[in-house]
């Protein structure tokens, strides 16, 4: 099981790598269902010494909401704006790529220099490195989409932190996670709405037309 959840950890790191290099909009939604399936097998593999109410909310939480609910208001907001690819990068896709593998290197570095033996590394590792290269692909993309995209990703990697940190996550924890990220898409996704209803592009430049 040990091999088998480690095994899973690394595909996630692969993603969030493959993620810095990324163009078409479809391939972010196919990024957040993979994670999303990701950290629900995690949280069912680590959280086993939980009651079964923080148990339920927890898998509830990233199998119905991250894996199924984000992916599916992403896949119809990328519809609705009838864009198959992002804006486009400040930095070219495949010096991305590289960014994004020093970014897991210095993540590991850091855990590793802890020295916590209550700290769980790959998890605290892949959750660093989510956070770290959802910044890096929100600040580098001009695409609003791909922003609300940089965002799920550095929850996914705060949810981890929750994992890395003991495997225990109390219900106001999780009311907390799950409240902010709601309300983000919500709001987001009125802010992208409202946009399209008068340009044609999501392309945050476009934002330096609003007016009062």
């Amino acid at each position: 099981m040990e091999y088998l959840i480690n095994l899973i950890v690394v595909a996630y790191i692969v993603s969030l790598i493959y993620l810095a290099k990324v163009e078409l909009l479809k391939t972010y939604v196919k990024i957040l269902l993979v994670q999303g399936l990701i950290i629900f097998f995690v949280a069912l593999a680590e959280l086993k010494e939980v009651d079964i109410l923080h148990l339920m909310f927890v898998l509830v939480e990233t199998l119905v909401f991250k894996a199924i609910f984000v992916p599916l208001f992403m896949q119809r907001v990328i519809k609705r704006s009838k864009q198959t690819k992002n804006s486009g990068m400040y930095i070219k896709p495949y010096i991305s790529v590289i960014l994004a593998t020093v970014m897991v290197a210095i993540s590991f570095a850091l855990v590793e220099s802890i020295h916590d033996e209550h700290l769980e590394i790959k998890y605290f590792t892949a959750a660093i490195s989510s956070i770290m290269i959802g910044l890096y692909v929100g600040i580098n993309h001009r695409d609003i989409i791909t922003h609300l995209i940089s965002y799920m990703i550095i929850e996914n990697g705060i949810f981890l932190i929750a994992l890395a940190l003991g495997g225990e996550m109390p219900i106001l924890v999780n009311s907390a996670i799950l409240l902010d990220i709601f309300s983000t898409i919500l709001i987001m996704g009125m802010f992208f709405n409202k946009i399209k209803n008068y340009f044609n592009s999501t392309d945050e430049t476009e934002l330096t037309k609003l007016k009062d």
